[in-house]
């Protein structure tokens, strides 16, 4: 038996963050088709507008980011029963459903570049398409079979709520706070994603471990980036109007690492966010600014590519293959999208 790599083993070589998802998508590209095909399965329903509106935010364009974890790790840990399929189209479906729920909680006008599903059907039509897409997921995993699968999977799902309720605990909190940064997205983000890394648990496989610990980092990196996007991206490139975190409440990592090294602006943040919402738009523009042309952005960052390096650590648990090291150029291509 080959041993396990050591990490220096693994492949370092720079690509481009374009082809890492490239090359990593080739390598599972007819098992992505066949999520597809499951994912469009799961949100028929005799009630027409459930896979129309469903199906309208599922089909526009996401990343398939937590498929291609799946099956990739599915690959690299040797997995081959067709479950995994049903496991990756599951993983899409349920972060359809937290998508949904979000933009009916922070009042998101833009999702992917078009407008949320809230403001074309309504807040309740998109909280109960979400509802369906969260109790389709546990069908699907539990009719597969798998007992451990759907108990991983409700451990999830009850992770993610808490990190939703959490979220919404502290916003317009005033304070910033990193371990309770870290909570909110270890819940919220990193669980789902921790729980596709391992495909559904993998019972009996020793790989499971280095698998969802993987995810966990990956999903730090994955939310760290995107909110050091929200300072600094255009909607055109994440979906998202800039700055929308602040304006709802939310002090992520980069807010809170130029707090700490700004009391000014510690300052003008409390006062921002002491009415509570709506926050006077002029002043959370200047706060976006000041945010974005301060060193904690390079300092964020830099944490999410120590998170995305410490994924690729978890990686020598599993033996040498061309899906391990797509693995590890995903992490790095998370950790890369705000360079």
């Amino acid at each position: 038996m080959t041993p396990p790599a050591t990490p220096a083993a693994l492949s370092s070589t720079p690509v481009s963050a374009g082809s890492a998802i490239e090359q990593a998508t080739s390598l599972v590209a007819g098992e992505l088709a066949e999520v597809e095909a499951r994912l469009e399965q799961l949100l028929q329903s005799s009630i027409a507008i459930i896979p129309e509106l469903g199906g309208q935010l599922a089909f526009a364009g996401g990343k398939r980011f937590r498929p291609l974890v799946t099956l990739l790790a599915a690959r690299a840990a040797g997995f081959i029963d067709p479950v995994r399929i049903t496991i990756a189209a599951v993983g899409e479906l349920l972060h359809t459903a937290t998508l949904l729920h979000d933009d009916v909680i922070d009042s998101g006008e833009f999702r992917r570049g078009r407008p949320t599903a809230r403001l074309q059907y309504g807040n309740g039509m998109a909280v109960l398409t979400g509802d369906f897409c969260l109790a389709r997921g546990l069908q699907a995993v539990a009719y597969s079979g798998r007992l451990h699968a759907v108990q991983t999977l409700s451990d999830a799902v009850t992770r993610m709520a808490e990190g939703e309720v959490a979220q919404l605990q502290i916003a317009g909190d005033t304070a910033p706070d990193r371990d309770r940064y870290y909570l909110v997205i270890d819940r919220k983000t990193a669980a789902l994603i921790a729980w596709c890394a391992s495909v559904g648990g993998l019972p009996g496989e020793s790989y499971v471990p280095a698998l969802h610990r993987y995810g966990l980092e990956i999903g730090y990196a994955f939310q760290i980036a995107d909110d050091v996007l929200d300072y600094g991206g255009l909607l055109q490139d994440t979906g998202k109007t800039r700055g929308q975190d602040l304006r709802d409440g939310k002090l992520t990592l980069p807010l809170i690492l130029a707090c700490e090294r700004d009391a000014s602006l510690a300052r003008a943040v409390e006062q921002l966010l002491a009415g509570g919402p709506p926050v006077d738009a002029a002043a959370a523009a200047a706060i976006v600014e000041r945010v974005a042309g301060s060193p904690a952005i390079e300092l964020a960052a830099r944490a999410a590519e120590a998170h995305a390096d410490r994924a690729i650590e978890q990686l020598s648990a599993l033996p040498p293959s061309a899906a391990r090291d797509a693995l590890a150029e995903l992490a790095r291509h998370v950790a890369r999208r705000v360079r």
